[in-house]
């Protein structure tokens, strides 16, 4: 009950985040007023919220990470005026996070984070696939920290033949975008779906590809795979490299989850890899396995009915 009431507390504050704006009147470098060679090391405002007149008193502090989650709670004590006073750390990591208390500490206050804790397990069945992003752009630091972790996942031999292509450019999602959607219609004719019904889908796969902050395709790096000695080998050895990049792609999807991002994997370059590598200029040997769309959701999906350990498990 406690560890529920936890989440509930930290998921009303992002919906705070969500409902308000965040007002910066103190950026990262500013100096103190009562304290001016003391800087703010990171930007610092306040939260304003609609019919809300007691919001311009709750400090926030705005890290690196995730604009749109609360990575701590700050309660600062003046010993001096018996004041408590709490602010927000919103998209702060560890080391940031210490830059706050000290902050404190040098204009003589005695600060106490209460910080958010990810559960690692609670991470595996709260990520959802989701299709509806907003209209915010994912900073560069977020999607290459992303990507890191992603490359901590297992491989076959230790080969890690992953890559990572990240595609932000417009013209180049649009040429994505064509090429997967020429691949899709042709699959469509050629299954006799009615011309009307393969134009709103093929349309439907690009805008929800445009629509998207970022497109991550996925590959694997042939070069980085044994050359088997028989035909059975050589066989083995793909598979395995297929195995090591799904690894790392779910791997990626919760390193992004838990850095505040949101996912969806699709299938769709597999059945046009040729296309996906002239669309991009790939280098030869990077075969493309999935589109990973990325942003911040616009949408809160309900959990995904699942199988019962009864139907997917046996004991031997």
């Amino acid at each position: 009950m406690i560890e529920k009431n936890w989440q509930s507390f930290w998921d009303s504050l992002d919906r705070l985040l969500e409902e308000g704006e965040v007002i910066v009147d103190r950026p990262q470098g500013t100096p103190q007023g009562c304290f001016p060679q003391v800087r703010y090391p990171l930007d610092c405002g306040y939260l304003a919220l609609p019919n809300s007149e007691a919001a311009a008193e709750m400090d926030v502090w705005r890290g690196s990470g995730a604009p749109n989650q609360v990575s701590a709670v700050l309660l600062t004590v003046d010993e001096h005026n018996l004041e408590l006073n709490r602010s927000l750390a919103v998209g702060v990591d560890e080391s940031e996070l210490e830059s706050v208390v000290d902050f404190y500490l040098q204009i003589g206050l005695t600060a106490i984070p209460i910080r958010r804790r990810q559960e690692s397990l609670r991470l595996l069945t709260e990520r959802r696939s989701v299709r509806r992003f907003l209209d915010r752009a994912v900073e560069r630091a977020l999607i290459e920290r992303a990507i890191e972790l992603a490359c901590w996942a297992p491989s076959a031999h230790n080969e890690q033949p992953w890559r990572f292509v990240v595609v932000s450019d417009l013209t180049m999602k649009e040429r994505l975008a064509q090429a997967l959607g020429e691949a899709f219609r042709h699959d469509l004719l050629a299954q006799g779906v009615p011309p009307e019904e393969i134009h709103r889908r093929v349309e439907r796969s690009r805008q929800r590809i445009l629509s998207a902050p970022l497109a991550v395709l996925l590959c694997l790096c042939e070069e980085d795979l044994p050359p088997g000695m028989t035909e059975r080998q050589r066989k083995g050895e793909w598979e395995m490299g297929l195995q090591s990049v799904a690894l790392a792609g779910g791997q990626f999807q919760l390193a992004a989850h838990a850095l505040g991002l949101a996912t969806v994997w699709l299938c769709a370059p597999l059945f046009a890899p040729q296309a996906v590598q002239n669309a991009l200029n790939l280098p030869s040997a990077w075969q493309a396995q999935a589109l990973i769309l990325v942003g911040y959701a616009a949408e809160r999906p309900a959990p995904p009915p699942r199988k019962s350990l009864a139907e997917v498990m046996l004991y031997r």
